[in-house]
């Protein structure tokens, strides 16, 4: 997957600075895009896979109790 990376990051494993292209797996470029730190550059050839709007956070629940086995 070819990408452009919009934000300098990176990780144990590897590291990007703004305004590079580089390709990279799909996975890796995927989470990349998903966490704002790169664009996809060929979205015809390269679709993304949607992530979902956030949920507003719900009430806590009451603790249940342990099972005994």
């Amino acid at each position: 997957m070819k990408i452009k990376i919009t934000t300098s990051c990176g990780s144990v494993a590897c590291s990007f600075t703004a305004g590079t292209e580089p390709t990279v797996a799909d996975d890796v470029g995927q989470d990349l895009i998903r966490a704002g730190y790169a664009e996809l550059l060929d979205p015809e050839a390269q679709p993304v896979v949607a992530v979902s709007e956030p949920t507003e956070p719900t009430e806590p629940t009451e603790p249940t109790e342990p099972t005994e086995e």
